[in-house]
């Protein structure tokens, strides 16, 4: 496939047509927070898209594996049925 390399600014663009978007998983209507990483070796341009982190794996990163909220003690009751503790 051969693509052009077109004026944007004072900076190059290159347009990524919808079917390697949709190889890639990403939703042309929508663009938000996708990035990519861009390598160069010789003469070879290389993009690789970045994998988002969840929000999960966010948070996970900032407690640092303390309790979020280390103030809470929570009193599950007594044990009912056959549960073991």
């Amino acid at each position: 496939m051969k693509i052009n390399l077109a004026k944007w600014g004072n900076s190059a663009a290159i347009r990524i047509p919808k079917i390697i978007l949709e190889e890639l998983n990403i939703d042309s209507n929508n663009f938000e927070n996708i990035s990519f990483d861009i390598d160069i070796e010789g003469e070879k341009l290389t993009l690789r898209k970045k994998q988002e982190k969840t929000k999960f794996e966010l948070l996970a990163e900032q407690s640092k594996g303390e309790k979020l909220n280390p103030k809470i003690d929570i009193d599950w009751g007594n044990p009912i049925g056959k549960e073991v503790w």
